[in-house]
């Protein structure tokens, strides 16, 4: 277990880097911190253990790893609430919510490149992961994971503008 300063040491070194990695991934700057906190929380319980050799590092992988746990938690209806808020109350009838699905499927299969259109239809249509994503086109994640970003970042430019 790390030292009460050592700890210190590493939050003022780290803590805004973290911040901005899990904000990044999860587009949220509270949840962001909240998995920084709650790295660190482990560290200071003991419940987390730094290897003595670049600690700084596997700090950083912990917030990633973190984060990414947190997004495949997330069912895809809330991944889609969470993306497309809208600045009006959320529909209440079924019929509403699918006529909103069904603009957003029409537009982002308008707009999107075919690559983004088939990453995002594998991701949200038929709940696959960014490693099976990848495979089936012969991409990398990191290119699933810059297309999805890509196509989220479309779709609330187009439906939720005031939100940026």
């Amino acid at each position: 277990m790390l030292d009460r300063t050592e700890t210190e040491r590493l939050f003022r070194q780290l803590a805004v880097r973290m911040n901005h990695t899990a904000s990044q991934l999860l587009g949220d700057d509270e949840e962001a911190r909240d998995v920084v906190s709650d790295i660190f929380e482990r560290l200071v319980d003991g419940t987390l253990q730094l290897p003595r050799e670049k600690p700084e590092s596997y700090l950083l992988v912990c917030v990633r790893n973190r984060c990414l746990d947190l997004i495949r938690r997330l069912s895809v209806r809330q991944r889609m609430e969470r993306s497309l808020t809208m600045s009006t109350p959320t529909p209440s009838s079924a019929d509403t919510e699918r006529e909103l699905a069904g603009e957003v499927v029409a537009y982002a299969r308008k707009t999107f490149a075919p690559l983004t259109w088939s990453i995002f239809r594998l991701r949200f249509d038929e709940e696959q992961s960014y490693r099976d994503i990848a495979r089936h086109l012969d991409v990398s994640e990191a290119t699933v994971y810059y297309h999805l970003a890509q196509a989220l970042r479309q779709l609330r430019q187009r439906f939720n503008p005031v939100r940026q």
